[in-house]
């Protein structure tokens, strides 16, 4: 039983058609959390591109796509070659039918389809210095004021660095 294929190049390469099997879009339904801007965010795993994924077995081979792929596909059917799957919402958790849009392989690399990532939203969290968190639409949170404090900190420590001084600011 082969598991891979033969040319590693493609192995991270989509797949078309892709081919959900309905006990998997079942499931895949019961691992939703809806947020208060309306996006679906799938509850699987997460890649280090940002992305949730989906996996299953099917015929002795493991599949495994995106969830927003898999839910257009559910949804509208397959992805056409050259095309790809854009979030209007920017949070790519999401897997909300109306929060997808199909656009070229090009215009996606040039930016998207003119949606600006949204700004981040307040939380009610609050950092161990007591300033807000932030939240993006990516699903990552951080406090700016520590953010910028330490990039602050950082300059002026390039700065000493630069001009030689740093053994005397010590």
């Amino acid at each position: 039983m082969r598991m891979f294929r033969s040319d590693p190049r493609k192995s991270r390469m989509p797949q078309n058609p892709i081919l959900i099997p309905e006990r998997v879009a079942e499931r895949a339904a019961t691992r939703i959390d809806v947020t208060e801007e309306g996006c679906w965010e799938s509850t699987y795993s997460v890649a280090s591109h940002g992305y949730a994924q989906i996996g299953w077995q099917d015929g002795g081979y493991r599949q495994v796509v995106t969830a927003h792929r898999a839910s257009w596909v559910h949804f509208h059917g397959q992805i056409p070659p050259g095309m790809t799957i854009d979030h209007r919402c920017r949070n790519r958790r999401c897997v909300n039918p109306d929060h997808l849009q199909l656009m070229t392989n090009v215009k996606n690399a040039r930016g998207g389809g003119g949606f600006h990532q949204q700004k981040p939203v307040p939380t009610d969290e609050r950092c161990s210095r007591g300033h807000i968190v932030l939240r993006y639409p990516s699903g990552a949170k951080h406090c700016r004021e520590c953010a910028q404090e330490w990039a602050r900190r950082k300059a002026a420590r390039q700065l000493l660095k630069r001009s030689g001084l740093e053994d005397q600011a010590a």
